[in-house]
């Protein structure tokens, strides 16, 4: 499974730093890290909201529950 945060925050340009992230989701880096890492912490229907308002969309929170995009 493709984690989509961590694409979305390694991408380049980077889009933002991950204690900029951070500091706009309300949580620590180490938390982020956590969500960008193999096996992420489910964050919660707020946190993913936040998470999906920051990236403008690019990380839903279907992404973060580990859905796969439907096949067409």
């Amino acid at each position: 499974m493709t984690n989509k945060l961590a694409m979305w925050l390694n991408a380049e340009p980077k889009p933002m730093t991950k204690s900029a992230f951070a500091d706009a989701i309300k949580v620590t880096p180490g938390y982020v890290s956590q969500l960008c890492g193999d096996a992420p912490p489910w964050p919660g229907r707020d946190l993913a909201k936040r998470i999906a308002e920051v990236t403008n969309g690019a990380v839903t929170p279907n992404d973060l529950a580990g859905y796969a995009e439907a096949a067409e």
